[in-house]
This record gives structure tokens, sequence and C-alpha cells, in this order.
């Protein structure tokens, strides 16, 4: 769980920020699958595109940016010998609240393109992607290793409630569509989807029930007392599979798993009758309906009792693959290496959310926006997405683009990005304080690159040209 945790502090949910930007193509697709219907643009190429994001509530770094970090010497918090994030910087200390929740994602768009068309009179958008995703998350993780991390002796005895953390790193291909139904009506209604498939790369699932944890002492030849930590009514799942070659110590790319998943939307926009552009839209979005099976280790721990502290099992052993940790653990419980092993299929859900945008045309170019995502888990083992609420302010224009945002990160911790384009360029972050700026506690971070192309120069006077004359 701290190997995770440290991870996080150096995977991204997509830049909702830029996703309002009306060019931003097919770079939007992947949150709202009508965007590339209404680009202005008849054409939309992606070369490259990554965000990363962290936010979580168990650890931070002391007195530090983003940036800072580069140069900085951390070290981890010693109460014992009075280091602690409180009174010194660059110090990675912990929060130590009773449960600890933590978001990691990174996002890169590989090469990707959108057209429009028509076909027998009628406006088509269609689209390809290609995406590298990997995630992590846990809320609301039971943080019993709190006392440890304060130097507290831990209580004689204590309840964990249960335990579940994904990871998963996945390629995914996409092909996006969208188009105009209810020509006849005053308003436009556009719908729009993705269809995609899943190829899994690396996941680790984690699941334990509730369990009793309990302190003993006793007190060896030596007269040294010694605290032995025990689990006891345990029922742990455990599965893997991963590209890693722990023996030459290398990421050989492999397929381990194969999935598929959808996103669909539904926007309404208010025209304006003067203008190609709109009053105001709303779309509703379902995004990554989906999984991916994998072909890897699972493995399954139930018992009465297991020591965990001065076990002779687990102490002085080099641990360099999770088969042998797993292996090692089967043997404690079960006194064989294998008694664990449960199969070799498991499965690992997509991050189903809810995506409803709301955008106003508010001046020429300028626009209000609000986003609200939410979170529906509804597979198997399904990662989770955070939750946010975003407001923003942009101003869009064919060769230039900029804005300003505020999001509340899991309704609660309050959050401020912008982004800028200019031409092919397009660089934002929707936390962007702790990028720049030291922080008493850093927690989090989010920064979004972006590399595309289109007709920068493109504009109302140039569409209406081109457009067929009907006259005779």
């Amino acid at each position: 769980m701290i190997g995770i945790m440290i991870a996080s502090t150096i995977f991204g949910q997509e830049s909702y920020l830029f996703s309002n930007d009306k060019y931003s193509g097919i770079n939007a697709a992947i949150i709202s699958p009508t965007q590339t219907f209404l680009n202005p643009n008849p054409w939309d190429v992606n070369v490259i595109a990554e965000n990363v994001f962290v936010q979580n509530d168990y650890g931070y770094i002391s007195q530090e940016s983003i940036l800072g970090l580069r140069n900085a010497s951390i070290q981890t918090a010693s109460p014992g010998k009075n280091i602690t994030g409180e009174n010194t910087p660059d110090v990675f200390d912990f929060y130590n609240k009773n449960f600890a929740t933590y978001h990691f994602s990174s996002d890169l768009l590989g090469p990707s393109f959108s057209l429009k068309t028509k076909i027998k009179e009628k406006g088509f958008a269609f689209g390809l992607f290609s995406r590298l995703r990997t995630q992590t998350a846990a809320v609301r993780v039971d943080n019993y290793l709190r006392f440890g991390n304060q130097n507290y002796q831990e209580p004689e005895f204590y309840e964990l409630k249960p335990v579940k953390v994904n990871v998963m790193n996945w390629a995914e291909f996409g092909f996006n569509f969208a188009t105009e139904v209810f020509p006849n009506s005053n308003y436009q209604w556009i719908i729009g989807g993705n269809l995609k498939y899943g190829m899994g790369l690396d996941a680790v699932v984690v699941k334990s029930a509730e369990m009793e944890l309990t302190r003993t002492t006793i007190v060896d030849a030596d007269g040294v007392s010694k605290d032995l930590i025990s689990a006891h009514n345990f029922d742990i799942e455990a599965s893997y599979a991963t590209n890693y070659n722990f023996d030459s110590s290398k990421y050989e790319l492999k397929r381990r798993g194969n999935g598929a998943g959808v996103d669909l939307g539904l926007t309404f926009v208010n025209k304006d009758e003067n203008s190609e552009d709109y009053i105001s839209k709303i779309s509703f979005n379902i995004l990554d309906v989906g999984f991916v099976n994998f072909l890897g280790e699972n493995h399954r721990f139930t018992g009465q009792s297991i020591q965990l502290t001065e076990n002779s099992t687990f102490e002085n052993k080099k641990f360099d693959t999770p088969q042998k940790i797993l292996q090692t653990v089967s043997q404690e419980v079960y006194g064989s290496p294998t008694a664990s092993f449960q199969g070799n299929n498991f499965t690992v859900g997509l991050p189903t959310s809810l995506n409803l945008n709301f955008s106003k045309n508010v001046g020429e170019n300028r626009y209000m926006n609000a986003n609200w995502i939410q979170r529906v888990p509804i597979f198997e083992n399904s990662l989770k997405r955070s939750n946010i609420l975003h407001l923003s302010y942009s101003v869009q224009k064919p060769v230039i683009g900029y804005g300003v945002s505020t999001s509340l990160y899991e309704y609660r911790n309050l959050q401020f990005g912008g982004y800028f384009r200019i031409g092919p360029l397009i660089i934002g972050s929707e936390n962007a304080l702790p990028l720049l700026f030291k922080h008493k506690k850093l927690h989090a971070a989010d920064f979004y690159l972006a590399l595309k192309f289109y007709p920068f120069w493109d504009s109302d006077l140039k569409r209406h040209r081109r457009k067929k004359c009907n006259c005779d």
C-alpha cells in the first residue's frame, strides 16, 4: 500500500477544460463522443497528447512544488527523530486519517484523427483513435498503517474494514462516429459513440473481506519484548498479470488480456441563426462501459490465523516476483505453495462514469462551461474514476484558445487550472498551482500536453465559400 501511494506522488484523467474547446475534435471524443460533429473544421489530427493526474489524502511531500521535485532530496518522516512534514521541508509524511483515498491515472492519446463528411446529404463525423491508459484508485481504504507511520503501538484488537485496490495498464483502439438526428427540429440533436477494443497489458487486483488484526507481546530468550501482529478470519483474493520480465528486468510488450468498451453521447444544441456557432448546448455521456479479461494468476487465501510479524517464513526472504510472494503466503496458510492458486483468468472493469456537460456562449468566441463527472462502476473489479464538478471560462478562436477553470475533486477539494492553445500546441492543467508554487503539503498534480494539426486559419467565411452552391 505504501508503495502505491509513493508512486502516486510522481495514472491522467482527461482534460475537461480543453474538451470544452470547440476545436478539440478527436481529443474530446473520449469524453464526449459527439464533439467531433460539432468541430467547425472538416478534419482534425492528433499527433500525441498526454494527461497525468494524481490526488491522494494518504501521503504528502512538505513545502514543495512539482517542478521543485527535480532537485529535491526527499526523506521519509521519522517521528522518533523529530523529522516530520510539519517541521522539515522535503519530507514524505502521512496524513494519518482513519481512511485514505487516492486516484492516479495516465492517459496517452496516440495518433488519432476525425473527419466530417456527407453521405446522401446527411452529415457524419468519423474518427479513429489510439490510447495507452493506466489507472489505479482506492476509495476509503482502512488506514491501519497510520499507527506505524506515527510510530505508535498498534491496538491490541483492530477490525480491518474491507479493502479493494485495482491497477490496470491497457491499450485502447477506438472508432468514433457522430451524426444529427431529428433534422426537422428547431434545435440540433446529435448522437455519437465510441466502439473500443482494449488490449490488456498489466493488472493487479487485491480484495480483502473484513478481518481482525491482533497484537500480542512476547518476551524472547534475551528478555526483549516483541510485538506480534496476527490476522484472523481472513479472506483475501489477489490476481495479477504483467509484461515485466523479472528475470531479465525488462518490460516485454505482449497481450495479456482482451476486452471491449463503449462510450455513448447525446447532445442538444440551441443554434445561433446568425452564425455557425451555438447559443447553448447540453451533452449527456456514459463512458467506459466495458471490461478486460486477463490471463495471469488468481489466488485466494482463507484461514483462521496467520502471523504477520516476527515470522521466519517472511523474514530475510527475497521476494523478487509476485509469484514468489503468493507462493510463500500459500505455503504459510495452506502448507503448499500452489494450494492458493484458483486459475489463470480474471476480469477488470473499465472506469465507467457519467459526464454531463453544459456550455453557454457569453460573447463572441467566449464560453462558460460546466462538467459533472460521477463514477458508476458496474462490472467486476471495476476501476474507479474520480468524481468531479468542473466550471470553466474560455476564449476559442481558430488559431488560439485559452481558459481558466475551477473544480471540486471528490466534491470536496477545490482546485484551479487553465489551458492555452496556439496553433498545434496545447498545454494545460486542471490543478495548476502545485506545478508552480510550493505547497505546505504537496499531494496532488495534473498536467496536459497535446500536439495536433487542423486548419488553423479556417473561418466561417471560408467554410461558407466551400459549400456547394445550388444556384442555376
